[in-house]
């Protein structure tokens, strides 16, 4: 009989642990959504005049915050001294609104290339001229050649992966016409 009774308290415990591991608590949050780091990085050469990189696209999850970095030419590459001349950073919906998030503020003065600098921009969704929904980070050469030099793209980002059912999205229908801002 005690046989019996050890069998069955050890089959309890195990069911009892089987039903913990199969139903796991919730992920603590501070900003009550889970969210997912993402870093991506490219080279652009031979990207055509006019062209467009679909660098990052996290359909159907919502991009809330982002850093992009891009080497690029100008003209004069002090701190906020001259916007890139050739590659356009739009952020956004494609197909919906894509915007420019870089100018000469974010000139950042770091070269080590004559006529090569650094531009660097964090964006935070809905502020700053920045749309309220970001899924899309796009790289437009908006030069009148192909990209030949040492042009780079590299960003991260924290996106929101609780919100697919609040996203409507209209891929393929696409660039807005702010591409050229």
């Amino acid at each position: 009989m005690k046989r019996e009774k050890y069998f069955m308290f050890f089959l309890v415990a195990f069911v009892l642990s089987a039903v913990a591991i199969a139903y796991p608590t919730k992920k603590a949050s501070a900003h009550n959504f889970d969210s997912q780091l993402i870093a991506e990085s490219s080279l652009l050469t031979g990207l055509a005049p006019g062209a467009v990189f679909p660098f990052i696209d996290t359909t159907p999850y919502n991009i809330a915050q982002a850093h992009i970095a891009i080497s690029d030419s100008t003209s004069d590459c002090h701190p906020g001294a001259a916007p890139p001349d050739n590659i356009k950073i739009l952020v956004g919906q494609a197909g919906v609104a894509l915007v420019s998030v870089m100018d000469r503020t974010t000139n950042t003065g770091i070269s080590t290339t004559p006529s090569q600098c650094v531009f660097h921009v964090t964006i935070n969704v809905g502020q700053a001229g920045v749309p309220a929904t970001v899924t899309d980070i796009v790289v437009l050469n908006g030069g009148s050649s192909a990209l030949t030099g040492i042009n780079t793209v590299t960003a991260s980002a924290t996106v929101r992966v609780d919100n697919s059912a609040s996203v409507s999205q209209h891929h393929g229908q696409g660039v807005s016409a702010r591409v050229g801002d």
